[in-house]
């Protein structure tokens, strides 16, 4: 039990210190949308299932008003032609977190890499601000996102450890209700549930009326685990989603079917693990194509935090992948999310590599591409994104080469679209004219 204890309160840990990462705040300004009719001609479509080669997309109003080989072109539009290129819809990051002090900025490095849409999996009074604040804008110039807001824990649980303001907390026998009524009125569109036994945690009992309690509010309930034991726990709670894998133990026979079973998502954070434990001896993006000139100074201070000799250690990579492996044949949903900003990981940036992590786990392309597309649309029930047909936001991403074939095309970026409004995208060195 003890070196269970280690071993979760390690990945915990790590998961803990982004928040401890502060930076300068930028500004974000609402843009219009669009009305030029844009025309992207001969190009390779993932629609968020399936490709569809050399057709024609037209975008107007910030909607996507037509598809196919036979769609006519406005006299007055821009036409962009997309041979060898690749058009996709906007990304998601199924797990970040904004802080209490960077939320514009994280968004705005969330969009220069083609994330359109962001999940936050634990917020606070800020970032519930920046909700509100961006539902009645129309900002462009940054990903949109949704947020857990703060989420549902006991006194001294996790993340109350590492201090900052104090958070309301659920403690035994109280009014389970009115706490997740409460965390609806400020404003959150789910309820994450901290489920984690390497600090004071909830009881199995309060597990289930929590969930119950959100469910009859009709609210998704995501919840955080760590270990196979906490994940059957979940599942058997009735929780919708999973955020994190496991990594202590290879994965046990059953629990993939388990969740599949049970129409529960994952969420797997492959990217933090590999952080955490130290898998790799040289940082992945140090040597990465296309994306460099993108890294700005505030990414790289949190993609260079160093951890201490052997943080991580009782922690395995290659555990986490076999159960992602596992959730794929069990035909379970996988979403592809990164807990950035934790350490060595950056809004944006690092959502790649999880979709490099993803096939390499045993995912193919089309479903790591699915992972970060339609799959968390449908999970958290947006109907007007993460795919490409007509009558959706014209969120999008145009890369060169086929990322259906090398998941690693999804880095080399030709152009941004949120609401049909190019985005320029920006280099350390400032702005740098679309290819």
């Amino acid at each position: 039990m003890q070196a269970l204890f280690e071993r979760t309160r390690s990945l915990t840990t790590a998961l803990a210190a982004s928040f401890l990462l502060l930076g300068a705040l930028l500004s974000s300004a609402p843009a219009p949308q669009s009305e030029r009719a844009l025309v992207f001609r001969d190009v390779d479509v993932f629609d968020g299932s399936r490709t569809i080669r050399s057709t024609t997309i037209l975008v107007r109003g910030g909607m996507i008003r037509a598809l196919g080989a036979d769609v006519a072109i406005p006299p007055s539009a821009q036409v962009i032609d997309c041979k060898g290129k690749t058009l996709l819809p906007g990304l998601f990051d199924a797990h970040t977190h904004l802080g209490a002090t960077q939320g514009e900025q994280f968004l705005q490095d969330a969009l220069n890499f083609g994330i359109t849409t962001e999940l936050e999996m634990w917020g606070s009074d800020a970032s519930l601000a920046l909700r509100k604040k961006m539902a009645a804008g129309g900002f462009t110039d940054t990903a949109d996102f949704r947020t857990a807001g703060i989420g549902i824990t006991v006194p001294h649980g996790h993340p109350t450890q590492m201090g900052g303001p104090s958070i309301p907390t659920l403690a035994l026998g109280g009014d389970v209700q009115a706490f997740v009524d409460a965390r609806i009125t400020e404003g959150a569109d789910y309820i994450k549930i901290i489920y984690e036994h390497a600090y004071p945690t909830l009881t199995k009992q309060q597990l289930e009326d929590v969930v119950a309690a959100a469910h009859r509010r009709n609210e998704l309930v995501v919840i955080h685990i760590t270990t196979q034991s906490d994940a059957r726990d979940a599942i058997a709670a009735g929780v919708d989603g999973l955020a994190h894998i496991f990594a202590d133990s290879p994965p046990e026979p059953g629990v993939a079917e388990f969740a599949a079973q049970h129409h529960v998502f994952v969420i797997p954070t492959l990217s933090v693990i590999e952080a955490v434990t130290g898998a790799s001896d040289k940082p992945w993006w140090q040597s990465a194509s296309h994306v460099g000139p993108y890294i700005t100074p505030s990414m790289r201070r949190t993609l260079e935090v160093k951890l201490p000799p052997g943080f991580g250690a009782k922690l395995k990579l290659a555990h986490a992948e076999a159960a992602v492996g596992t959730l794929r044949r069990a035909r379970a949903s996988i979403l592809a999310g990164t807990d950035a900003p934790a350490p060595g990981l950056a809004h944006g940036l690092s959502l790649h590599r999880e979709l490099e992590l993803f096939v390499l786990s045993g995912l193919t392309p089309l479903e790591a591409l699915a992972s970060a597309t339609s799959e968390p649309a449908r999970a958290f029930g947006f109907h007007d994104r993460g795919r490409i047909a007509e009558g959706l936001r014209a969120d999008l991403l145009l890369v060169n080469g086929d990322p259906t074939v090398d998941i690693t095309a999804t880095r080399d970026i030709v152009g941004i679209w949120k609401l049909g409004v190019s985005h320029p995208r920006r280099s350390t060195d400032g702005p740098i004219e679309k290819r």
